[in-house]
């Protein structure tokens, strides 16, 4: 998908997103446009086999990567040749650990999720904004999507994650809709 209508160049985060927004919606039963599913689950895989980490890592490359692969084993179609390729990768960024290992958690692979958990923290740090441009992302996105996967894990760190995140909510600081969305998105996960 591209992000504007009417461009023809794809734009990787935002066809994850969308994605991820259609695998939610027809969880909750609603009806997803004929084929939009098969078509977006074969570009995604696709994607996830060709993809090779930049050296710099500089648009965040090895989260908008392991965001694909979260979203195909939410999906239902994980890739785990395409996750391990990932998982050995040098310099694997804390933000794309914590989706990673929520990818391995969703493909019933607890034991690979925990060992990933267990190299990522807790306290994100604002990095270069330039960064988090090309996924849209935040610090307060990056401890939201942390939090669903303590969820999935059934770590006890969620509820402290959530307390957190909740007080950030509740403040008057403004919030992009990808975070206010992971944020909410995550509780959904807590309350389940």
């Amino acid at each position: 998908l591209s992000y504007w209508i009417g461009e023809s160049m794809t734009n990787d985060w935002g066809t994850t997103y969308a994605g991820h927004f259609m695998i939610e919606a027809e969880k909750k039963g609603y009806i997803l446009p004929l084929n939009f599913m098969d078509q977006w689950i074969k570009f995604q895989q696709n994607a996830a086999r060709s993809w090779r980490n930049n050296a710099n890592n500089y648009y965040n490359a090895d989260l908008s990567q392991a965001y694909r692969l979260y979203t195909l084993a939410l999906a239902g179609h994980p890739d785990l040749a395409s996750m391990n390729r990932l998982r050995e990768s040098n310099n694997l960024s804390n933000d794309a650990k914590w989706r990673l290992a929520a990818a391995y958690a969703l493909a019933s692979q607890k034991e690979a999720a925990e060992q990933i958990t267990k190299t990522a923290n807790i306290n994100f740090k604002p990095l270069n904004s330039r960064r988090y441009d090309y996924t849209y992302g935040s610090v307060d996105r990056n401890r939201a999507m942390a939090m669903e996967t303590m969820v999935i894990l059934k770590d006890k760190k969620a509820i402290e994650m959530a307390k957190t995140i909740a007080k950030e909510l509740s403040s008057n600081r403004w919030m992009s809709t990808q975070t206010t969305a992971y944020s909410s998105v995550s509780y959904t996960h807590l309350r389940a």
